[in-house]
């Protein structure tokens, strides 16, 4: 699963395009889309649109399991031309100085860049660094719920001094992500190749959703049962061991109680 988090619809449009995204039915207080495993969220503008959007799109999929994150935008520059893409791999909160560091582990080919987020828009450029008005309110919400190497900010140099913010137009944006699409199919496929076997790791057992109808399983038992079967997998498979057949009992406490005692005998020795 892949969020795609961005500020403005016209940073969405080729996206949207190209994945052939549909919009999320339902009412929900942001524009989203999905196509497959894609989620694609309209945040609007500044932190803490961007750190609500993250937040609303961990609750939509808090039973899906671990996902990629993704803030996709356009940045202004000290010096970088306009058109240049890159990856952040420093993003400072400029408010309260808070800085990450999202690693840059995988293999995404992509020049990267110091990036500042910053409450107002930015005109004077202060620093050789790229400047926005998300990616640390983004980051510090999605790294939450994910590991730090599946969560990236891809920026596009939208303004600088020489060409600055108050020339941007809707189509001008639209066009500055157009232009980088290749850059950004790559990226998304490399989160999409690198987070698929992390995903089957914590996938629920193949006989969770059969046990939980058996039986009343209230919410913690239901984590529980998610732990359970996990150690269960590594050392037996699939199939619940013999001791453990639903058959044998008659409520999920019994239930629990069984498998919990078969793990524990048979404890891997080393």
């Amino acid at each position: 699963m892949i969020h795609i988090v961005v500020a403005l619809i016209h940073e969405a449009l080729t996206l949207i395009t190209h994945y052939k995204m549909k919009t999320l039915r339902g009412k929900h207080p942001f524009i989203i889309y999905k196509s497959g495993e894609i989620t694609l969220i309209v945040s609007g503008i500044g932190k803490s649109s961007a750190a609500a959007a993250v937040g609303y799109l961990q609750a939509l999929n808090r039973e899906n399991g671990p996902s990629a994150w993704l803030n996709i935008g356009i940045a202004g520059h000290q010096q970088l031309p306009i058109g240049q893409g890159f990856i952040a791999h420093r993003i400072q909160d400029r408010a309260n100085g808070r800085t990450y560091y999202p690693p840059q582990v995988l293999p995404f080919s992509l020049p990267s860049n110091n990036l500042i987020t910053v409450d107002c828009v930015e005109k004077d450029y202060r620093e050789n660094s790229a400047y926005d008005m998300e990616a640390a309110a983004y980051y510090s919400a999605a790294i939450r719920s994910s590991t730090a190497e599946f969560v990236q900010s891809y920026k596009v140099v939208s303004d600088n001094p020489q060409a600055p913010v108050t020339k941007i137009t809707k189509t001008f944006v639209n066009t500055l992500i157009e232009n980088r699409i290749h850059e950004i199919k790559n990226l998304i496929a490399t989160l999409r190749s690198a987070i698929k076997p992390y995903r089957e790791i914590h996938a629920p057992h193949p006989q969770f959703d059969t046990l939980i109808q058996r039986w009343h399983f209230t919410e913690t038992q239901k984590v529980q049962l998610k732990q359970l079967l996990q150690r269960t997998q590594v050392l037996f498979g699939n199939p619940l061991p013999c001791q453990a057949q639903t058959t044998n009992h008659t409520s999920a406490k019994t239930f629990l109680k069984t498998l919990s005692d078969t793990l524990v005998t048979h404890r891997l020795s080393f």
